[in-house]
């Protein structure tokens, strides 16, 4: 996932009148998708072939699963592939659309490619049955899917490093970006993401109708981006005009973006195109997915880590008196109230001492954290240090009050959420849009060391951009995030 800097310095990239010369756009194209339906291909077959010498040529597995009958030949395997390569290839180019998403992060990728082996599995599973019945072995084409998961994975990752090698010697046309703000970083962070060699310029506002001629004659721009909309509608089309005069492409992002980025879609339903605010929050689907994905998680979280956390127990009740466990009252879901759990880690009093220790607040804001916070106890300052002061919350989690990852839920004894309208304004209840997280966005960026700024803003960015790949991508960030004990406190 590409996060935008934080600022866009306004001085102009100059781009050369004409491109280098290299390989063109389109047949970058084409060499990435024909790349990857080779070697897709190739690894469909290889899977298959792994899968028949596991199921008929493996000792242990013969042992656990005996083949009943004669070992049949792989020829007549090789018969059937002809089939059924096609048949995966069609999958995974309608299905998860695998050949026209270049651009999204791995570990959405790696999604797209477990649902395109799963439904290309049952799919030939199917056809088998329906053609063949008994002639191929139903576990051999079940233990195809997690060999074609992993092959198809690495095939895809291959392709990709050859498409980036590829960009470093891409002709790209130089783009002119117009506008500036936060919408023109994320742009031009895309852009030379997906093509190194294009030349940005980036002007705060549009030419006027002869200087705009002046620059389209003088170089063969690719496109012209305006990211603002809020000007004059008759220059914005006299713009677009000279676009398509000069053979460039014109764009133009709202400016309504710069403040609701993530919830402005096109709407049709007045006969009209219309720019609709969709308020960030999760589809009944996304939210069923999400909420699979937390069980499962917990279920393998608990097999692991319960004797560790009986161990925790029992060191925090030797350290000091108290219960282990301590609840604190924090908005969740739609501002709705519920006990948090946590590993207590400061004396049992310490709500009640907050005032004392007030002037310690490391940040500005709602967010109260205290670095050298007297009321931590020495085994609650190990277990903040690692953040494992947190794991009893897979318990709220279950309860369906948490999910595994998003923004943090407010204390609601510290008024956080009162000092993040204040800052923000109603805003502000955008992060209860979703269940709040055990970890997040911004705890993988510098944990306790992200301002309440910042924080705010990777939340937003989270809700906004919300996919089982990034939730995947942040729970693996997490772990090293938790030994660095950066911004632990």
């Amino acid at each position: 996932m590409a996060i935008p800097p934080p600022s866009l310095a306004p001085a102009a990239l100059e781009p050369r009148n004409t491109p280098k010369a290299g390989c063109p756009l389109w047949l970058r194209h084409g060499l990435r998708t024909g790349l990857h339906l080779a070697l897709d291909a190739g690894a469909v077959a290889a899977s298959y072939a792994a899968a028949y010498y596991w199921r008929f040529h493996s000792r242990q597995w013969i042992s656990a699963f005996p083949v009943l009958g004669p070992v049949p030949s792989w020829g007549a395997y090789t018969h059937m592939l002809y089939a059924v390569v096609p048949l995966w290839l069609m999958i995974f180019w309608y299905s998860p659309r695998l050949y026209n998403s270049p651009w999204i992060s791995n570990a959405d990728r790696f999604l797209k490619v477990a649902q395109g082996c799963i439904l290309a599995t049952l799919a030939t599973m199917t056809a088998t049955y329906i053609y063949a019945r008994l002639e191929y072995s139903r576990m051999m084409l079940l233990l195809v899917l997690p060999i074609s998961t992993v092959l198809v994975s690495l095939s895809q990752a291959l392709v990709l490093g050859v498409d980036r090698w590829i960009a470093r010697r891409e002709a790209a046309q130089p783009v002119l970006l117009v506008g500036g703000g936060a919408v023109a970083r994320m742009v031009k962070a895309r852009i030379l993401a997906r093509h190194p060699e294009a030349a940005v310029l980036e002007l705060r506002e549009l030419p006027h109708g002869q200087e705009l001629a002046r620059l389209l004659a003088a170089t063969p721009y690719y496109e012209v981006i305006v990211c603002r909309s809020a000007g004059d509608h008759g220059r914005i089309l006299e713009a677009a005009e000279l676009c398509d005069s000069h053979g460039a492409s014109f764009k133009m992002l709202p400016d309504l973006l710069e403040l609701r980025l993530g919830e402005v879609q096109l709407d049709q339903s007045l006969g009209l195109p219309a720019y609709r605010i969709q308020h960030a929050s999760m589809t009944r689907v996304n939210f069923a997915v999400k909420r699979a994905f937390d069980l499962v998680f917990c279920a393998l979280i608990f097999l692991v880590a319960g004797l560790p956390w009986l161990i925790v127990t029992a060191l925090i009740k030797l350290d000091s008196p108290g219960p282990a466990i301590y609840k604190q009252k924090r908005y969740g879901y739609k501002g709705q109230v519920f006990s948090a759990y946590k590993f207590r880690t400061m004396v049992a009093d310490a709500e009640s001492r907050i005032a004392a220790v007030q002037d310690r607040n490391g940040h500005q804001g709602g967010f109260f954290k205290a670095k050298d916070d007297p009321r931590i106890t020495k085994v609650g300052k190990w277990l903040r240090r690692f953040s494992l002061d947190e794991f009893p919350q897979f318990l709220n989690v279950l309860k369906g009050e948490m999910s595994v990852v998003g923004p943090r839920p407010l204390a609601v004894s510290t008024s956080e959420l009162a000092h993040l309208m204040r800052e923000f304004g109603e805003t502000a209840k955008k992060r209860m849009n979703t269940l709040p997280g055990i970890t997040g966005l911004w705890q993988v960026s510098g944990r306790n060391d992200v301002s309440d700024g910042q924080r705010f803003a990777l939340d937003m960015f989270y809700i906004e951009h919300w996919s089982l790949g990034l939730d995947l991508e942040i729970i693996l960030k997490t772990v090293p995030a938790m030994f660095s004990t950066k911004g632990a406190y």
